[in-house]
């Protein structure tokens, strides 16, 4: 799944549990980092659903699509991030911890096979194995895009509407 899909996971999650939990206490700090953080393998574990192609792609629909979810997901981050930035950052940490500071840091040491045995994305893999091994494979079908718009819409739609409730 793409930035913007972890970000709205986040914020779903602490929205709801600080809904339920509407006193800051440390037992929904501890429960909106542990379920924030477990949803990143839940939703890379769907992630062959949707259109992901692991290589870049050098076709319009591909920069386009890219340049959606990065616009995307920066608006997200500016518009929540001083509500909601514990549940945004714990939804997307197995992504900075893998895609960005150990593949920095195996770039450095000139070792790309250094940090896989530290990589946290095996376990979305596993999930996928035992949850979702019959789902079909859109990685590659530009309609890949439509099961994770649906969903961010759905959870913005969800969002809003509740927080109207909850005011």
């Amino acid at each position: 799944m793409q930035l913007p899909t972890h970000l709205i996971a986040g914020i779903l999650i602490q929205f709801i549990i600080t809904a339920l939990f509407p006193s800051s206490t440390w037992f929904s700090i501890l429960l909106i980092i542990i379920i924030s953080f477990c949803s990143h393998f839940l939703l890379d574990a769907t992630a062959k659903f949707t259109y992901h192609p692991s290589e870049r792609i050098h076709d319009n629909f591909w920069l386009a699509w890219h340049i959606f979810v990065y616009l995307t997901g920066f608006t997200i981050i500016i518009i929540f991030f001083q509500i909601y930035w514990l549940g945004m950052l714990f939804a997307n940490l197995p992504d900075i911890w893998d895609w960005y500071t150990l593949r920095n840091i195996a770039s450095k040491k000139n070792e790309p096979e250094w940090g896989e045995k530290y990589y946290l994305h095996p376990i979305a893999n596993k999930v996928r194995t035992v949850l979702f091994s019959r789902l079909p494979n859109f990685n590659h079908t530009k309609a890949g895009i439509l099961p994770e718009l649906l969903l961010i819409i759905s959870w913005f739609i969800f969002i809003f509407f509740f927080n109207h409730l909850l005011v």
